[in-house]
């Protein structure tokens, strides 16, 4: 996929699932604002494309998911969200750790 054409798609479309084989042409084509590891499921980024900024992360069956939002700061709390609820899968399964010792 080129990405002009991924610029185009999201002025169209909220979300573009893209191959996991087209992640290092976005991340060249685009800022990186911001990359957790979730540790769950992959990377999860804040990129400005154009005049956009988006969230890309990945599917369990690598697709690389992409998601237009309003602002940054919209994206920034999308992206402390989804961490919040990976962090909670884990205190759902009794992994809790203590990060004060």
């Amino acid at each position: 996929m080129e990405i002009r054409d991924l610029a185009e798609q999201i002025e169209q479309q909220a979300i573009i699932a893209l191959g996991g084989e087209d992640l290092p042409e976005l991340l060249e084509a685009a800022e990186v604002i911001r990359a957790d590891d979730t540790c769950v499921a992959g990377w999860i980024r804040v990129l400005h494309i154009g005049d956009h900024f988006v969230v890309q992360e990945q599917t369990p069956e690598g697709k690389i998911l992409v998601r237009r939002l309003n602002s940054r700061e919209t994206a920034e709390r999308f992206v402390e969200d989804r961490l919040s609820d990976y962090e909670r899968m884990w205190d759902g399964c009794g992994c809790k750790i203590d990060y004060q010792n």
